[in-house]
């Protein structure tokens, strides 16, 4: 889905949106788990992700900042995570879902070799 987003106000209203989506709600035990690609459409300096394993410790975060043409792949349902972009222009993304195993494995080392990209 691509998504259009509107800023925030400050870096504290980010803060308190910081979420984790339910993707493997409805799947069963011994299935894949489901992962977010986000790829970035707008090119928006100090636009950045926010990514923590605990939503109430600091100490957990790691800041991404994003680009157009960007692309990472996050677990979502794990991670508490929000984008912080203080611009008044809207800004757009394009949001997919994958199922982890072998296959995402594969695409995402394509990738790494193809763009020099991180992947983690």
């Amino acid at each position: 889905r691509v998504i259009k987003l509107t800023p925030y106000e400050s870096e504290a209203g980010a803060y308190r949106q910081l979420h984790q989506d339910e993707n493997n709600r409805l799947n069963p035990d011994d299935e894949g788990w489901v992962v977010r690609s986000w790829l970035e459409l707008t090119d928006t300096p100090g636009t950045f992700f926010i990514l923590r394993e605990d939503r109430e410790d600091p100490t957990t975060e790691s800041r991404i900042p994003l680009r157009r043409g960007m692309q990472i792949v996050i677990d979502t349902e794990r991670l508490w995570h929000v984008v912080c972009h203080r611009d008044p222009r809207a800004r757009h993304a394009l949001i997919s879902s994958f199922e982890s195993g072998p296959a995402l494995e594969r695409w995402m080392e394509r990738e790494k070799a193809s763009h020099g990209a991180a992947v983690g």
